[in-house]
C-alpha cells in the first residue's frame, strides 16, 4: 500500500470540527431524566443517553460551560468502550491543564494514513472544548519523514517541556490508552481499532468513563 503524506494544515482542517467560542470552556455530560420516554434509536449507558444515528455514529448531548447544549457524535459504540483498556486515567487532568498539545504519529509506516488522520481528528476536535486554554493541537511526526517535510515538527516523549502534552497515535499489539507522565499513547492493533481507541479517549475527555 502506498504511503500518503499528510500536511499539518490538512489534518488540522479535518480535525477541528467545531467553531471555537472564546467564552466556552469544558463539556459536561447532559444526563436526561430517566423518567423521560426515549425514542426508538436511543439507549442509556452509564447514566448517559445516546442516540444511534442513521450513519452508524452514536450521538450524545453535552452541556457546555456557557449553558448551551453541544451535540457530539462518536464512531465507537459506548457499550464497547470497556473493551479498550485504560492504563493512564490521570492523563485527562494533564490534558485539560495543558498549554500546548502535539498529536504525533510515525510518517514512515506502510499503513492507511487517511484513517490515522480520522483517529487524530476524533481527539483533536474535542481539545479546544475540554482544555482550560482552549488548545488547538499541532500535528507532528515522531521521526523525520522520508523525504523530510520542513513544515511538520518532530516531537517525541523525551524531555517534554512544562505545559506540553504529547499524544502519540500508533499501531501496536493492543487496543488501549497508555503512556505515562506528559506522554499519552493511543494504540490500536490496526487502523480501525486505532480510531476506536481515539474515540475511547474522546469519551474520557468529555467525562464519559
Amino acid at each position: 500500500m502506498a504511503k500518503i503524506k499528510i500536511r499539518t494544515a490538512d489534518v488540522v482542517t479535518f480535525a477541528v470540527v467545531f467553531i471555537l467560542v472564546s467564552s466556552v470552556f469544558g463539556l459536561f455530560v447532559y444526563r436526561q431524566d430517566s423518567s423521560s420516554q426515549l425514542p426508538d434509536n436511543a439507549f442509556t449507558y452509564k447514566d448517559v443517553t445516546f442516540y444511534e444515528q442513521s450513519d452508524g455514529f452514536f450521538g450524545v448531548y453535552l452541556l457546555r460551560a456557557d449553558g448551551q447544549v453541544q451535540p457530539v457524535s462518536f464512531r465507537l459504540d459506548p457499550r464497547e468502550m470497556d473493551q479498550i483498556e485504560i492504563h493512564n486515567e490521570r492523563m485527562t487532568t494533564r490534558i485539560s491543564n495543558a498549554d500546548k498539545i502535539y498529536t504525533v504519529f510515525n510518517p514512515n509506516l506502510d499503513i492507511n494514513y487517511g484513517k490515522v488522520a480520522v483517529a487524530i481528528g476524533e481527539v483533536a476536535r474535542l481539545l479546544p472544548l475540554t482544555t482550560k486554554n482552549q488548545v488547538v493541537s499541532t500535528d507532528a511526526y515522531i521521526e523525520d519523514s522520508e523525504p523530510i517535510n520542513p513544515d511538520v515538527p518532530v516531537r517525541n516523549c523525551d524531555n517534554i517541556p512544562a505545559g506540553v502534552i504529547i499524544i502519540v497515535f500508533e499501531i501496536g499489539d493492543e487496543n488501549k490508552i497508555g503512556g505515562s507522565g506528559k506522554c499519552l499513547k493511543v494504540e490500536g492493533t490496526n487502523e480501525d481499532n486505532l480510531i476506536k481507541a481515539a474515540d475511547r479517549l474522546g469519551y474520557m475527555l468529555v467525562g464519559i468513563v
